[in-house]
């Protein structure tokens, strides 16, 4: 089971690792950020993630019983391909990522890559990484609920924003793709 824990934690360095190189390959794209409230909430995410895999090391709380390392590996396939996902969606974005509700001066409608599957592939990369490390360590089940939250409330907005900025297109665009969950949601 360390392994396991070991994996996660990989993924999140790898995330974290990938943002930062994106970040700077993208440094200067003209987008305004967001409120210190938004970046509040992701701090407080971040915390709770790193708590939860730091005391999810510590912690022995195993609610899976004797099915624990099976609900853990399914939790690291599903963080991987989470990581995946996500890291495939910003290099699909490339200089049109914005920190989230982000407004850009000269905005582009990007539909290819993972985006043809999903209007929110980030959002959906990061929940299954955060449901994958919640099924490795358990204590992430708060951080993850409210990630998952986060990622719909976001979503939305997003799509509220998006059919003003781009009316013909968008809608053509949700017409030929899911929200999050590719072929279902």
């Amino acid at each position: 089971m360390a392994s396991y824990g070991a994996i996660i934690g990989f993924c999140w360095l790898a995330f974290v690792l990938a943002w930062v190189i994106a970040g700077l390959a993208y440094r200067d794209t003209g987008r305004n950020y967001n409120t210190r409230g938004g970046s509040g909430l992701r701090n407080l995410l971040a915390v709770g993630i790193l708590v939860a895999i730091g005391y999810g090391q510590i912690v022995r709380f195993q609610p899976f019983g004797e099915y624990a390392a099976d609900f853990a590996a399914a939790g690291v396939a599903l963080c991987v391909v989470g990581l995946v996902f996500a890291i495939w969606a910003r290099v699909a974005l490339g200089s049109n990522w914005g920190m989230p509700m982000t407004e850009h001066e000269s905005p582009e409608l990007v539909t290819s890559g993972p985006y043809r599957l999903v209007r929110h592939p980030i959002y959906t990369g990061g929940s299954a990484m955060m449901i994958g490390t919640a099924l490795v360590h358990p204590l992430a089940v708060l951080p993850c609920v409210f990630f998952v939250w986060y990622s719909v409330a976001s979503a939305l907005r997003e799509e509220r924003d998006m059919d003003q900025r781009f009316p013909t297109a968008y809608a053509d665009y949700r017409k030929r793709s899911k929200m999050l969950v590719p072929f279902l949601f």
